[in-house]
């Protein structure tokens, strides 16, 4: 078979014998193999790099602030990783306010468009700005047990409260599948892709899928093949295979001190419907 500069070759000899059409269409098929081989990524059978920069997410009980809090928790993961800051801790250097995040307005740059709503929120730290959690605290559950609505709520010093500089990020939307309460809809190809990102990128992937009815917004920030875990809201035991992990940043049931979990792949093909990588530009 012809590759790479053999077809070069061939397309050469063609152009001096006058055949300039199927010159052209050799030429176009090396692209096309130029292409695949740098969109292709050769997987490790664990990706775990980005796990020691991971910030703890906080808890946010019944707020539905889920979207705010991957995506702040993406930004976040970038930070720490840029400064090389590994096993951040709460209200450290890194640890931005996601209430800042709700109130911050929708920035768009035509070069990295928004295809899927879990693309947006991030995007808007493109302002170059944002609010530390120790000057603006998230906390979503009262000492009472009951759920802070108050999260939603912008600071009575909002203009005021002092900013740290956020680099800018660009995300890029790897597949959707149905709406996003949409389930089993996920195709065999879908988890490579992921992993592929998180290989090639060394950055998290945001995603949506389905939780007991709604839809929630997570990071994936590393996988495993050979480790197991929890096939989480799969019901159906034949659905259930616990060989193979993502490692994932949720803020439901969580505390602080739980950085991720591991969840099967199982997992994700039940109840995911959609996915975008988030990196630094």
């Amino acid at each position: 078979m012809l590759y790479g500069s053999n077809l070069s070759m061939v397309a050469a000899f063609l152009v001096g014998m006058g055949f300039m059409r199927i010159a052209m269409k050799l030429l176009l098929v090396l692209m096309l193999l130029s292409t695949v081989s740098h969109a292709t990524v050769e997987l490790p059978s664990s990706y775990k790099e980005l796990l020691d920069f991971v910030q703890p997410a906080p808890f946010q009980a019944e707020t539905n602030t889920c979207l705010f809090i991957a995506s702040t928790g993406a930004m976040e993961l970038l930070m720490n990783k840029r400064d090389g800051l590994k096993n951040p801790q709460v209200n450290g250097k890194n640890d931005l306010s996601e209430s800042f995040l709700i109130w911050q307005k929708n920035f768009y740059d035509n070069r990295y468009p928004v295809y899927h709503f879990i693309q947006q929120p991030v995007m808007n730290f493109n302002y170059g700005e944002a609010i530390l959690n120790r000057d603006w605290p998230f906390v979503g559950e009262n000492s009472d047990g009951t759920t802070n609505y108050t999260v939603w709520n912008k600071h009575p010093e909002y203009y005021t409260l002092p900013r740290v500089k956020t680099p800018l990020v660009k995300t890029t939307h790897l597949f959707t599948r149905g709406k996003k309460w949409a389930t089993r809809v996920i195709l065999p190809e879908d988890i490579t892709t992921i992993k592929q990102a998180l290989v090639k990128n060394h950055a998290p992937v945001i995603i949506n899928y389905v939780d007991d009815g709604y839809w929630h917004v997570v990071l994936i920030v590393g996988y495993d093949d050979n480790e197991e875990g929890e096939c989480y809201l799969v019901e159906d035991p034949t659905e259930c295979d616990p060989k193979g992990i993502f490692y994932v940043r949720d803020s439901f049931g969580r505390t602080y001190a739980d950085r991720w979990d591991t969840r099967a792949y199982s997992w994700f093909k039940v109840t995911a419907n959609a996915a975008s990588q988030i990196q630094l530009q």
